[in-house]
């Protein structure tokens, strides 16, 4: 199961556990001593039916929503992993890394909420990545293109003896190499290839690498599909807050 984009909504917990209240009553189970992975919640609870929780990133800010409530869901997404580690997976967004890395300020940041946003992402680091990759199907929030990645490779000839792209992508990030912050034109930035945190999906069809690209960051009014010319596709998955489908489904991937 792959969530886009929350940006303090609390709709995740309908696709994971079939409402907000239905997740309020599991954390008070959990804190009576509940095993989350019990078999007695695998008829209530549609996390049990999956095998990945992929959060595509961009946990916080929004345009209507409070400081207290982003604050509030972020704590219950970092819950949510802390549970169940080896099926949650967190990605970071664009939106995430400014409040701790210097210098990365993009639109919607909330100045009064700094510090609660800093001491909440720096506490709990170890517990996002920049990337997941499960074979030739790759998790970033906004995409890999090649030449990103090969002048990544060009420049810290270092990363080269990682063996797959998300362990390349992992390490650069831990690295606060450049090339994972850079921003393209169409976002505002001055470089000519987006990176993983901010590439949209135009470049992203045009010099994506030839692997299956799940990602977020693009706004949308439903779930998209892209049919690449080297056999694979692209799903932009940030659906959330513009849905215009009768029910919010998540996506979920067979592989």
């Amino acid at each position: 199961m792959t969530i886009g984009d929350v940006h303090g909504r609390d709709t995740w917990k309908f696709m994971t556990h079939g409402s907000s209240y239905e997740f309020d009553l599991w954390v008070t189970m959990l804190n009576e001593g509940a095993n989350p992975e019990d078999e007695l919640f695998k008829e209530d609870y549609p996390y049990f039916g999956v095998d990945k929780i992929v959060f595509i990133g961009d946990y916080v800010d929004s345009f209507t929503i409070s400081n207290v409530e982003i604050k509030k869901n972020l704590e219950d997404i970092i819950l949510f992993k802390k549970a169940l580690p080896d099926k949650v997976v967190l990605l970071w967004g664009n939106h995430d890394v400014q409040y701790f890395i210097p210098n990365q300020i993009c639109s919607g940041f909330r100045a009064e909420a700094k510090w609660d946003l800093h001491i909440l992402f720096e506490h709990n680091k170890d517990l996002f990545q920049m990337a997941y990759q499960i074979d030739d199907y790759l998790w970033t929030h906004a995409g890999v293109l090649k030449p990103v990645l090969s002048d990544m490779l060009k420049m810290y000839p270092e990363l080269k003896e990682f063996k797959t792209e998300m362990d390349i992508l992992n390490h650069a990030f831990e690295m606060e190499i450049p090339q994972i912050f850079q921003v393209d034109g169409a976002s505002g930035g001055w470089s000519m290839y987006g990176g993983p945190l901010w590439v949209r999906p135009k470049q992203l069809e045009q010099y994506g690498l030839k692997l299956n690209q799940i990602v977020g960051h693009t706004p949308q009014k439903k779930l998209i599909e892209i049919e690449m010319g080297h056999g694979h596709k692209i799903w932009l998955t940030d659906y959330i807050e513009h849905n215009e489908e009768s029910d919010l489904i998540p996506f979920i991937l067979e592989i």
